[in-house]
């Protein structure tokens, strides 16, 4: 069994406003040219969506306008949090499941991550466990972040 990775950002907003940033506003801020299906393929995808409540799936969709799921949320908490079955690109007896939390902490909120489950990959877990090591520092803890941050900039502006 391995250790789940876990990956903490604080960030300028509330709770609400953070969960529904990383929901309803996913395509805003995931980096779809290098992070997706269609990255894969040399092109960038055209949109990802998520289907809010529990059953919802998260959706890429291509170039072309076909379209991909990633994952399956298992549980829709607004604004405390978002749990997930992840199999981009396998097939869904093969996820791993992703769990973010949405802690209010000081004028913020603390945002954590846990992606594990990695086991059922048997063989390629490893492998595939630390391509997601890396690439959840720039997906989560830089995209993600730069994207609250922007946000909470946007709206002291709009005040001002």
């Amino acid at each position: 069994m391995t250790d789940p990775i876990q990956k903490t950002v604080h960030v300028p907003l509330s709770p609400d406003q953070a969960f529904d940033l990383f929901t309803e506003d996913m395509a805003s801020w995931w980096p779809l040219d290098s992070h997706s299906l269609s990255a894969g393929d040399g092109t960038t995808a055209r949109d990802v969506t998520v289907e809010p409540g529990k059953g919802g799936k998260i959706i890429e969709t291509r170039p072309d306008g076909q379209t991909a799921p990633w994952a399956t949320v298992t549980e829709w908490a607004p604004g405390a949090r978002l749990a997930l079955d992840w199999y981009v690109g396998r097939d869904p007896s093969e996820a791993t499941q992703i769990t973010v939390t949405f802690t209010a902490e000081g004028s913020g909120t603390r945002v954590d991550l846990t992606h594990g489950g990695f086991e059922v990959l048997a063989s390629a877990a490893s492998g595939i466990m630390a391509g997601y090591q890396t690439g959840w520092d720039h997906v989560f803890g830089a995209c993600y972040r730069n994207a609250c941050q922007s946000r909470a900039d946007s709206k002291v502006s709009a005040v001002m």
